[in-house]
């Protein structure tokens, strides 16, 4: 199998989002311990003056402003790729943490990880080199509509469970909120990607979607950067780290299949070889892969906090 250029490309692009973004979730987690935790006891009160707290950290502002970084190159990656491969690919960010972890707080890693290491990396490729198909600018509108209740309600229902949370179940629930809000998050961004590319036909339809990509992208970002912080201040990485990631992505690839019509499945000249597969192998081998090193990251956590 010859593999196109743009495999490669769009490759190259999340390795580098995922040294930007590895980067940035530990500098943050850092921030956040300088800053003396986050306290919000009240959600329209306190989320202001702890907003406040953490920008006016010097360590935290700085892994905010690499991680927006990294944000635009994947959104860049977004607007010319699937994302049903390019969101399963943001995990490199994982291989990063590892190389951060070895280096510079010299860990070492047993031959469990090095494997699931190995079938992450496995993973990654299988993503980036499934076969190509054209991608198309069509979006499935009232199911982009049908997600605002829905997505409402996970707020209203998160918010209310800031307030009860305690320690225990806290480093489940807040990841289970980040990675379901930064996966609906993508598709509103693939969205409103595809609505800008089409705002000059003057359709008044692809307008409006494009005003109500912007406002539940923001949304839905906005929601899932709190409760990543929350989940980094009160969980473990090990637990916070597979949680979010899996579900961003699981979300993301269903999303992928049914808004915009991505096939997960690529049939090549009307048969399936077996590497129509490779978007389906690599989805289950990055979630094999995020089961087995969540054990490693709680070392790099400890790191951390020695660190602070």
């Amino acid at each position: 199998m010859v593999l196109p250029i743009d495999n490669i490309i769009v490759l190259l692009i999340m390795l580098i989002y995922g040294l930007l973004s590895g980067g940035s979730a530990i500098i943050l987690k850092i921030g956040i311990l300088r800053a003396g935790g986050i306290k919000i006891n009240n959600f329209i009160r306190d989320v202001g003056p702890a907003a406040w707290t953490l920008i006016t950290t010097p360590i935290w502002l700085f892994g905010g402003i690499i991680a927006l970084i990294g944000f635009l190159i994947y959104t860049v990656a977004l607007n010319a790729y699937d994302v049903s491969v390019v969101k399963p690919l943001v995990n490199t960010n994982l291989l990063f943490t590892f190389i951060f972890a070895y280096i510079i707080f010299k860990e070492k890693l047993t031959r469990v990880e090095w494997a699931g290491i190995g079938i992450l990396v496995v993973g990654l490729f299988l993503i980036a080199f499934s076969p190509n198909i054209d991608s198309t600018e069509m979006m499935n509108i009232p199911l982009l509509l049908g997600f605002f209740p829905l997505i409402i309600l996970l707020m209203i229902v998160m918010v209310f469970i800031m307030f009860i949370s305690k320690a225990g179940n806290a480093e489940f629930v807040f990841p289970i909120f980040s990675g379901i809000f930064y996966g609906f998050g993508t598709i509103f961004t693939k969205s409103l990607l595809i609505g800008l590319s089409q705002l000059n036909s003057g359709d008044l339809l692809l307008v409006g979607m494009f005003i109500y990509s912007v406002i539940m992208l923001l949304l839905t970002y906005g929601f899932a950067i709190i409760a990543q912080q929350l989940a980094f201040e009160r969980g473990r990485l090990s637990v916070v780290s597979p949680i979010a990631n899996a579900l961003s992505v699981i979300f993301s690839f269903i999303g992928a299949f049914f808004v915009f019509s991505e096939e997960i499945i690529v049939s090549i000249d009307g048969l399936l070889y077996f590497h129509s597969f490779f978007k389906i192998f690599g989805l289950i081998c990055i979630l094999i892969a995020l089961m087995i090193l969540r054990r490693e990251i709680v070392l790099f956590h400890n790191s951390v906090n020695n660190l602070t």
